[in-house]
């Protein structure tokens, strides 16, 4: 498995609760894909196109990016989110 986990999170000192940079969390969630995707042996698309939509989705969605999937599917990919679709699709049936 992979060795690239993020150093641990600040605490603020205002409320005592751990928080988070952008670049943590995507380097957690890039990390947690490699991982998952490397202990089934995915091939390149289907379950690793899903799964990166969604570590693409996520970080869009905090950053306020985007707020739908198209929107993710347009600037993270430059592709309509139909065909992005498809591609899980077509590695799934």
């Amino acid at each position: 498995m992979s060795s690239g986990i993020p150093t641990p999170p600040f605490v603020t000192a205002d409320t005592g609760e751990a928080a988070f940079t952008a670049q943590q969390v995507l380097d957690a969630l890039n990390t947690a894909a490699d991982d998952i995707l490397a202990a089934v042996d995915a091939g390149d698309s289907g379950l690793r196109d899903g799964i990166n939509l969604m570590v693409n989705a996520t970080i869009a969605y905090l950053r306020g990016d985007a707020d739908d999937l198209r929107t993710v599917a347009a600037n993270s990919y430059g592709e309509d989110i139909s065909d992005i679709l498809d591609w899980i699709r077509e590695a799934t049936s």
